[in-house]
């Protein structure tokens, strides 16, 4: 089970959930019925879990809080006048995890999102006791994007299981994405922390 999250909105988190739900069901380790992606807090019209839904129609698809206005889930909930209760997403991945061996859960942007007045995205994966996986950009600025949140997770004593880059930029200059992987993966080397590769997650 992991928490998918990334250094900003927008760099992927849903396209890598939907690749690695395919190489679960790949694998054969997990029979359909025994995946399921959650999605604790959704904002805008753009529903990631409808995506995944389409996607994957065999799969259980969960969601605790779906609110329309594109913002921050602090703000988006406050338009519609809820508050994001990290007990109650706590209580809902509790039963999820009673009827399923994996569950990919998504968060909302990036880990220090706020989703009330003194809780951040870092605590759902915290609360949870999940591992998370962090899609970076691989363009310009991502080192100092990437290094920032991982120096925010680990204040958090978040779990960090490794760092995926996104290719889901194509305007990136291939030469500006390889310095980048380079660089982090050397600046990665001393610590715990690895980049991942899509077709060798440790988990499958």
């Amino acid at each position: 089970m992991i928490f998918i999250s990334a250094t900003d909105t927008d760099v992927g988190k849903t396209y890598f959930s939907s690749k690695i739900l395919d190489k679960l069901i790949d694998s054969g380790r997990f029979s359909h019925e025994e995946i399921a992606y959650y999605k604790p807090v959704q904002t805008g019209s753009d529903k990631d879990f409808e995506t995944i839904r389409s996607q994957f129609p065999n799969i259980a698809i969960y969601n605790s809080y779906n609110f329309a206005f594109p913002a921050s889930p602090d703000y988006a909930s406050a338009l519609e006048n809820q508050i994001i209760d990290l007990e109650k997403i706590n209580n809902d991945f509790q039963i999820i995890k009673s009827k399923h061996k994996f569950i990919i859960v998504e968060g909302a942007g990036g880990l220090a999102v706020p989703i009330n007045e003194n809780k951040f995205v870092a605590d759902i994966p915290q609360a949870l006791d999940l591992e998370v996986v962090l899609i970076i950009r691989p363009d310009l600025g991502t080192i100092n994007h990437s290094l920032l949140s991982l120096e925010y997770a680990y204040s958090k004593k978040i779990k960090i299981c490794g760092i995926i880059v996104s290719e889901r930029s194509h305007s990136v200059d291939p030469e500006i994405k390889l310095r980048n992987e380079a660089a982090i993966k050397s600046i990665l080397k001393h610590g715990k922390t690895k980049l991942l590769d899509i077709n060798h997650l440790p988990w499958i």
